[in-house]
């Protein structure tokens, strides 16, 4: 039902790729992007630098740790006194990055202290005093103190590690804290975030030794070409053997490259970066004023969205690959070269060659001689830039063929929180100072029985086209119970079940539903179309039911509005059960089956059966669409389908008191306790009450002389003897009809010798 002429947009579209490349110069024009080296995800397998967004993580992935130790060579002034080398011990979970090691991070808010391991007794070791008990149960050895102090006391202090010559620097830093290690951090800023911000605040000197295919670089013989994450990382490993405490293997959770499911690695590099912290207070702000979807999840999700931006303080929007979007620069050397001629020409030739033709033009085809000369530029010392923009970037400007409309929605998973939601959001900001959508609706992901997600290597995977036409391993439930099994159970939650026992249990439900329809469609199968206009007198039962009919349908619609889809299957059941079924349609068969065809009686009853039915059909039209439709071809109104039929007549409520039947729902309780599995219609009921339900009630107690009261109705008795019980408690009792049976309609209601009641007497004479 979308519009895919006029609403859908295409990311590769040449529109959409002129529209993109002119959104990235317009931030490249205001600064919040730029050019930097700085550590990134990088996936070795792929060649290309990451984004957050386009990692999974094993949650038991084993890292080879180790604890290395590296001589001290200016020591801190407290511990001046002791004679012996004292080496500063470190920890870490990537022993390939020692290579890269620049410093030892300390923190100001914990104490030191030097002391000697039971296992290497001649020894000194600096670690941190909050560390001990940790590694003595690590090391499996006695820790013995022979001087502690404050962290400050590392100021200027220095070591050497055995892969380099240098002397290097003890740094302060706050990423420092104690837990896991020993309190002192191996800092290389060529492979961490944090490592690389303490290098930039201390204007050290950032290389990367690692190329893109994961291999050692420029470090000699022995490490050059090997893998760092393989190979590498043992040869590392032999060059320290003697500097090594202790090594082991430590489980944790890893990023992966989320194509090629191999680990990727933090390398420096030269990339291109969306400046997010200048955005950060903004982005927070709107997100207070965006509507998060289902309500279920919606503080878990907000909670999880403002934590995603608090910590981002770069996107890398630069992405090594020969497809997608080019990021458009030229480059002299090292120097950057874009501006607006440039990149007019640029979205000129996408107009005439198409989306690619970045890649097969050449540098003379971007630079016309007139731009040349109007910047000085040399077209022979130019050269294209070969990165692409991170494929985030390319969704996150959709919003811009909205024409500057604000979206009412977007859609999807909870993992795009950091993806296309964010991505979205932050662009908007940057480029329009405002969100790019009023609400978003965050769904989970599909789990099986035990709650492990979809794998083909468990070989847990349920394909949808198996639920509804089925395979060897179950049977087909139709697209209506998979689409069922969505609403009641796929949009509240994060983690979302999925199991033969669930799609068995939905596809009874739907049964049920198919067979209530299918009953409300007999009520009413003989009514001609005019009549659907008519207005009857409705008694007070009809009345109520029509109330509960308009108020079912508001709850339904609000839920639909509020996205509560499992709301709107679980309304819709219980008001089937317990309204339409259970209580109107089970007191009124009398009514439908026995009275004179054309009565008021009969009429009002399937006029409240139609407008039920049309309620029902428009709360489970967005769910069950194949149903309703199918239903709507066996109504007396079909003409069109349901979807585009308009104005359908149904009753109208009143907005009438309806206490009085939750009283008589009440007394009713009572009866059937009372009577156990005996017929009511075999009994009648003297009832006393106070004053002011017997008023409330004795006005629907009233006989016609053909047909019951409204009362007797609604309790199923042959009659009902109402008084007043003042001051007292509610009375109930019951006693055998002395009215005969009726073999007509097999109620107690006959007065007289004649087995047929008043009512089915004159039915059968209009009949002779």
């Amino acid at each position: 039902m979308a519009d895919w002429d006029k609403q859908c947009y295409l990311t590769l579209n040449k529109k959409y790729v002129q529209a993109q490349l002119r959104q990235f110069y317009k931030m490249y024009k205001s600064g919040l992007i730029y050019r930097a080296m700085k550590p990134v995800y990088w996936s070795p397998s792929t060649r290309t630098a990451l984004a957050e967004a386009e990692l999974e993580y094993d949650p038991v992935y084993k890292s080879k740790e180790v604890y290395v130790k590296m001589d001290m060579v200016q020591i801190p002034e407290p511990a001046q006194h002791l004679s012996k080398t004292i080496s500063a011990v470190i920890w870490t979970t990537t022993p390939w990055t020692l290579v890269a090691n620049k410093a030892i991070a300390y923190s100001n808010q914990m104490k030191y202290a030097v002391v000697t391991l039971s296992i290497r007794a001649e020894e000194l070791f600096l670690i941190a005093k909050d560390q001990i008990l940790e590694l003595e149960k690590v090391l499996n050895a006695e820790i013995a103190v022979l001087v502690e102090f404050e962290g400050h006391h590392l100021q200027g202090c220095t070591y050497t590690n055995n892969l380099s010559t240098d002397v290097l620097p003890f740094l302060e830093a706050d990423h420092v804290t104690a837990g896991k290690g020993t309190g002192l951090v191996h800092t290389a800023p060529a492979h961490g975030p944090e490592d690389f911000l303490v290098a930039l605040k201390n204007n050290m000197i950032v290389e990367c030794n690692v190329d893109e295919l994961g291999r050692y670089i420029n470090l000699g013989p022995k490490l050059d070409s090997l893998q760092v994450l393989k190979e590498g990382q043992d040869a590392v490993i032999k060059m320290l053997e003697h500097s090594i405490i202790q090594t082991g293997t430590y489980i944790h959770s890893y990023p992966l490259d989320w194509r090629t499911k191999k680990p990727v690695i933090l390398r420096a590099s030269h990339q291109w970066f969306i400046d997010t912290s200048a955005l950060k207070e903004k982005a927070l702000a709107v997100l207070d004023k965006v509507s998060i979807l289902p309500p279920s999840t919606a503080a878990q999700s907000r909670q999880g969205f403002r934590a995603l931006l608090e910590k981002r303080p770069y996107w890398c929007i630069s992405r090594q690959r020969s497809w997608g979007v080019p990021i458009p620069v030229l480059y002299r050397g090292t120097e950057v070269i874009l501006n607006e001629d440039i990149l007019e020409r640029l979205c000129s030739l996408v107009d005439k060659h198409e989306t690619d033709v970045w890649w097969t033009c050449d540098v003379k085809d971007l630079i016309p001689n007139d731009v040349a000369d109007k910047y000085n530029l040399n077209i022979e010392e130019i050269t294209k830039g070969k990165d692409i923009m991170d494929i985030w970037l390319d969704s996150g400007l959709s919003w811009q063929t909205l024409d500057g409309k604000k979206a009412a929605l977007y859609s999807e998973g909870v993992d795009q929180l950091t993806g296309w939601f964010q991505a979205s959001l932050l662009t908007s900001l940057a480029l329009k100072d405002d969100a790019p959508y009023e609400s978003i609706f965050v769904h989970g992901f599909v789990v099986d029985e035990k709650k492990r997600k979809m794998s083909k290597s468990i070989g847990n995977v349920v394909d949808p086209k198996a639920i509804i036409h089925g395979d060897k391993k179950q049977p087909g439930y139709g697209v209506d119970t998979l689409r069922w099994w969505v609403a009641s159970h796929a949009t509240q939650h994060s983690q979302i079940v999925i199991s033969q026992k669930l799609l068995e249990d939905c596809q009874n439900e739907v049964i049920r539903l198919r067979n209530i329809i299918k009953y409300l469609l007999g009520v009413i199968n003989d009514l001609e179309k005019p009549v659907f206009t008519q207005k009857p007198n409705l008694n007070y039962f009809d009345q109520y039911m029509v109330q509960e009919i308009h108020q079912f349908e508001n709850q339904i619609v609000d839920c639909f509005n509020n996205f509560r889809y499992n709301q709107v299957a679980q309304s819709v059941l219980y008001f089937i059960s317990n309204k339409v079924s259970g209580l109107y349609c089970h007191c009124i068969k009398d009514r439908l089956y026995c009275s004179e065809k054309n009565s008021n009686e009969r009429l009002s009853a399937q006029l409240v059966i139609h407008t039920a039915l049309i309620s029902i059909c428009k709360a489970l039209g967005p769910i069950l669409p194949h149903l309703v439709e199918e239903a709507w071809l066996y109504h007396p109104l079909h003409e069109n389908p349901f979807y585009f039929t308009k104005d359908i007549p149904v009753l109208k409520t009143n907005n009438f008191e309806t206490s009085i039947m939750d009283a008589i729902l009440d007394i009713k309780k009572d009866v059937c306790r009372l009577a156990k599995n005996e017929n009511l219609k075999k009994l009648q009921l003297n009832l006393r009450v106070d004053s002011n339900l017997y008023e409330k009630l004795k006005g629907l107690n009233v006989h016609d002389g053909l047909n019951d009261s409204v009362l007797c109705e609604i309790l199923e008795l042959s009659s009902v003897n109402l008084e007043v019980n003042n001051g007292g408690e509610r009375e109930i009792i019951l006693t055998q009809s002395k009215n005969r049976q009726c073999l007509r309609c097999r109620k107690y209601n006959s007065t007289d010798d004649s087995d047929r009641c008043l009512r089915c007497a004159k039915v059968l004479s209009l009949l002779m």
